[in-house]
């Protein structure tokens, strides 16, 4: 296990160099870290992760699948009426570069409108994108960026579905550095598992003097200056 994650530790620091555009880090001057979820809206999951944020006073950032949001469409809004940001993992789970272009816009566009419909905003205004496994290619990234999203990579993805729970929590403590993004999954049975490490993780986090901001934040102060920041949600 230590080998595969040191070995893409090494991909992914390759490819924020290769990649500048793309959000691997938020920036690395300001106390501030975003916590991520993908995989859902789920019924049985999400609730408990949604619950462990109101109850710590964070937001965070939702990465939802096409399929879930029409399945789901009244936690898509609960997502959102709990001041969390709405982004699109995909339609369905399937790597980008496999897809076919017109067949990834039409998803992607679909599932845009449909988070646009559901939570009253305009469709440009959800940008955010995080690909499934992570996988794209120039070519990819091209397309994307000509119809309007913003790559979402990570900087912590601890393998919360396949190893103790402690581990996961040491994984993500020992990541917490300024702009760092963490990605959890809010699907497949692992709400509940989810939910206790963000009982762990938060407060430490918050001892450290981290503050807790939306992937959209994060974008938004990309090369800005250092910001004082304390104990914050």
């Amino acid at each position: 296990m230590k080998f595969v994650t040191t070995a893409l530790h090494r991909i992914y620091h390759a490819a924020q160099y290769r990649y500048p555009g793309v959000l691997f880090y938020g920036n690395r001057s300001r106390s501030e870290i975003a916590l991520t979820f993908d995989d859902g809206p789920h019924p049985r999951d999400t609730p408990h992760v949604l619950n462990a944020l109101e109850k710590h006073d964070v937001r965070a950032t939702f990465f939802l699948v096409g399929k879930n949001i029409e399945r789901d469409a009244f936690l898509v809004k609960q997502i959102h009426q709990s001041g969390h940001q709405l982004g699109i993992h995909c339609y369905r789970h399937i790597p980008f570069p496999l897809e076919k272009l017109s067949a990834l816009q039409m998803q992607l566009a679909r599932a845009r409108n449909k988070l646009a419909e559901l939570a009253g905003v305009s469709p440009e205004t959800i940008k955010d994108l995080r690909p499934p496994y992570g996988a794209f290619n120039t070519k990819t990234l091209t397309h994307l960026t000509e119809w309007g999203y913003r790559l979402v990579m990570w900087s912590c993805i601890p393998p919360h579905w396949m190893q103790p729970t402690g581990w996961s929590i040491r994984q993500v403590v020992e990541s917490i550095v300024p702009g760092a993004v963490i990605v959890l999954h809010d699907g497949n049975s692992h709400g509940t598992r989810v939910a206790e490490i963000l009982e762990a993780i938060i407060p430490q986090a918050k001892s450290l003097g981290y503050k807790f901001v939306t992937v959209e934040e994060m974008q938004n102060q990309r090369g800005q200056p250092t910001a004082q920041t304390g104990n914050g949600s």
